[in-house]
């Protein structure tokens, strides 16, 4: 897929490895480019060349978990901010706290509802559009 230059960027992490992903197809309803991984060595290499809009990370990944990744974005000066949204199927509190703790945008327990997923995500967007950027002291 071509990235269109004039529309925001959703970086999607998810263990699903079917192409026709329905939670990409929700992304791609809103008219957002999606770039889609399914590890966190995937989107490790996206993301020291691209800075996406919104994050949307699955908790459970074939080679880590969704909070060490959210851990990994949020020690870059570079995603520092980005909006971050978990998917998860089972996540105990403590977990969940954690990623409380780290900044995420918002959480979404699986299955969830398609609508309530692209308000969410649509949100999460237009904040980054509408956030000032900190300056560099």
């Amino acid at each position: 897929m071509e990235a269109h230059p004039s529309r925001s960027i959703v970086l999607l992490i998810e263990d699903d490895t079917d192409e026709n992903s329905p939670t990409r197809g929700l992304i791609d309803e809103i008219g957002a480019n999606c770039y889609r991984v399914t590890s966190v060595e995937q989107a490790e290499s996206i993301l020291n060349q691209n800075a996406p809009d919104v994050v949307i990370v699955d908790h459970s990944l074939p080679d880590g978990t969704g909070i060490e990744l959210i851990a990994l974005l949020r020690q870059n000066t570079s995603h520092r901010g980005t909006p971050i949204i978990l998917l998860t199927g089972e996540i105990d509190a403590m977990e969940l706290e954690r990623a409380v703790m780290m900044g995420i945008y918002a959480f979404l327990a699986k299955p969830f509802d398609g609508e309530e997923f692209k308000k969410l995500v649509g949100a999460a967007i237009a904040d980054e559009a509408n956030r000032v950027p900190h300056s560099e002291e």
